[in-house]
């Protein structure tokens, strides 16, 4: 294992390896969701105002997850010390004032003390409903999108307990895409809300009854990350 193993660069894409991302459940779950709200601007009574606050829900979890995961995964519990920290320490702990520091360096000490770190990060979501798990009793629609999220982040737990080190390769570089991709995504959000208006003003619809300020709101949230993982997808 080189030095930098542990220490991937924001630019470093897991793509041109083997170890490509190609985890379609993310993108699949954001389609799902703005062809579902398309379709209701234009056709009254699929997606009401509760359903809409449903569907949002179902979106602030998985927003919240991500962060989670995004947290844990960049805290890494399952990756000890690099060499090149694991030497520093260990000059550290030879001078009589340090010897507290080799604690850190006997067995799995420092990867438990990050994996109680995680669960007390989760605790705190959960404690102030930060991180509210969905009621599947909601419909179908709302059910759909649970299950689509629950997949996308137990595929992630498992990914980062078989492979923590490239976990957070990927995280990084899903991060740094995400922000490169953010304001081309921003334009065809916008252009997809005005695309909405102008043709419900030619057909004479009542755009207000049809879709809300939340319903704006999750289109484009999902435009933004459905085009980030079509990027990430093909990078």
């Amino acid at each position: 294992m080189s030095k930098n193993a542990n220490k991937p660069l924001i630019t470093e894409n897991p793509n041109i390896s083997e170890n490509r991302i190609e985890n379609y459940s993310p993108m699949v779950f954001h389609l799902v969701i703005i062809v579902i709200i398309l379709i209701s601007c234009f056709t009254p009574g699929i997606l009401s105002a509760e359903k809409i606050g449903i569907l949002v829900a179902d979106g602030i979890f998985q927003f919240v997850s991500t962060v989670l995961i995004v947290i844990i995964g960049l805290i890494n519990p399952f990756v000890s010390f690099s060499p090149e920290t694991r030497l520093k320490i260990e000059q550290l702990a030879s001078v009589p004032k340090g010897e507290w520091l080799n604690w850190f360096l006997k067995n799995r000490n420092w990867q438990l003390i990050k994996a109680l770190f995680c669960i007390l990060i989760v605790a705190y979501f959960i404690y102030n409903k930060y991180l509210v798990i969905p009621n599947f009793n909601q419909g179908t629609i709302s059910s759909i999108a649970i299950i689509l999220i629950l997949f996308f982040v137990f595929g992630n737990i498992i990914q980062l307990i078989k492979n923590p080190v490239l976990f957070k390769q990927k995280t990084i570089f899903r991060m740094s895409m995400l922000f490169r991709s953010f304001k081309l995504s921003f334009f065809i959000s916008i252009g997809l809300i005005l695309v909405i208006f102008i043709t419900s003003a030619l057909l004479k619809l009542n755009i207000d009854k049809m879709v809300n300020v939340q319903g704006i709101v999750l289109l484009v949230y999902n435009v933004v990350m459905a085009y980030n993982e079509y990027k990430i997808l093909n990078a």
